[in-house]
C-alpha cells in the first residue's frame, strides 16, 4: 500500500467534510464547514493534513498551533484525525501522527495535546501505544 501524506488544498474540501462528518457520526452543515474550512487553510498556525492511496484521500488530521501563557513556549494541539472506517489499522493515522510530531519538532513547539471522547477506547489506545499519556481532563459545556 502506498501512501502519501501531504498538506491540504482547497480542491480537499468535500473529502475532509465526509471524514469529518464519519469522525463526528452526523451530518455537518456544509455551508458552515466550507467557511470554517477556507479560514482554517489560511490561518498560518493551522496545519491540515492528508494521507492518499492512488489519490485518493483516506484519513485527516489537523493541528493548531497555540501560543498559551502557561507554556514557555509555542505549543500545539492535535483537534481532528480520522481515517476511513475499512483502513483502520493501516498504520495511516500513525503516519499522519508521526508527520504533526515532525512539524511541531521543525516548529520548536513544546508539546502536542490532544483529547478524544471517553468512548473513543480505541483512539485512545491508539494515542498510547504512539507514547502520548493521559495527563489531563476536559470539561465541556454548551452554550446555546
Amino acid at each position: 500500500m502506498n501512501i502519501s501524506i501531504r498538506k491540504v488544498t482547497s480542491n480537499d474540501l468535500e473529502s475532509i467534510y465526509l471524514l469529518i462528518c464519519e469522525l463526528e457520526d452526523q451530518q455537518m452543515d456544509g455551508e458552515t464547514f466550507e467557511n470554517i474550512f477556507i479560514k482554517n487553510i489560511n490561518d498560518p498556525d493551522i496545519y491540515y493534513l492528508v494521507a492518499e492511496i492512488n489519490n485518493r484521500i483516506v484519513g485527516f488530521l489537523s493541528l493548531h498551533v497555540q501560543h498559551i501563557l502557561h507554556h514557555s513556549k509555542p505549543t500545539c494541539e492535535l483537534q481532528e484525525l480520522n481515517i476511513k472506517s475499512e483502513l483502520r489499522g493501516s498504520g495511516i493515522g500513525a503516519l499522519l501522527v508521526n508527520e504533526a510530531e515532525r512539524i511541531a519538532k521543525e516548529l520548536n513547539l513544546e508539546e502536542i495535546e490532544l483529547t478524544t471522547k471517553i468512548h473513543r477506547e480505541r483512539a485512545q489506545s491508539f494515542y498510547r501505544n504512539l507514547g502520548y499519556t493521559h495527563t489531563h481532563h476536559k470539561f465541556v459545556k454548551k452554550i446555546h
